[in-house]
């Protein structure tokens, strides 16, 4: 079950797999409020996540912005 999920606190990541079509699980805020976004952990995902951290990939500015939003909204709902 560890390993059903990708986990990132990072906003831009989870943006970037949100374009790029990975499926969004939810978000989970700990104790200290900060949250970590969750998406259904495979090799895509991994392929993805890796090539994200060398610069390797591109993504449509206007849908990572509207990405970026949903996430943010995501986030104040669950507050």
């Amino acid at each position: 079950m560890q390993n059903e999920y990708f986990k990132t606190t990072d906003i831009c990541l989870a943006s970037f797999l949100l374009v790029k079509g990975i499926e969004f699980a939810g978000i989970n805020k700990d104790s200290s409020n900060r949250a970590t976004f969750l998406f259904i952990h495979s090799s895509e995902c991994v392929s993805l996540v890796t090539n994200f951290s060398q610069m390797k990939t591109t993504v449509e500015p206007i849908s990572f912005h509207a990405s970026m939003k949903r996430l943010k909204q995501l986030l104040y709902l669950n507050g």
